[in-house]
């Protein structure tokens, strides 16, 4: 352990030694060439496509889940159907139990 240590100090003060330099900024005719390849890039990507597939799925699926509450709310709710049911089923249970 005792070598590792002794490499690890000698590296720290060779860095310590060195001068820092301040960045250059790149000329504007890379910048530009730069952000021209990666925009191009993007339109080349298979992920936008997915992206929107999903996003028509996921408005599609939405309109079919309005339309089928609003025809929900718009059909009778049948009450005296719902009790004779309800009726019904007690009496199924009641002769079921001894």
């Amino acid at each position: 352990m005792n070598s590792k240590d002794e490499e690890l100090q000698r590296l720290l003060s060779a860095a310590a030694k060195t001068k820092v330099e301040a960045a250059v900024e790149p000329p504007l005719v890379l910048e530009t060439r730069v952000l021209a390849q990666w925009r191009a890039g993007r339109a080349d990507d298979d992920s936008a496509s997915l992206v929107a597939f999903f996003r028509h799925a996921l408005v599609g699926a939405s309109l079919v889940l309005v339309l089928s509450a609003v025809w929900s709310l718009s059909q009778p709710t049948g009450g005296t159907a719902g009790d004779e049911a309800a009726l019904l089923n007690y009496e199924i249970q009641r002769g079921l139990n001894p």
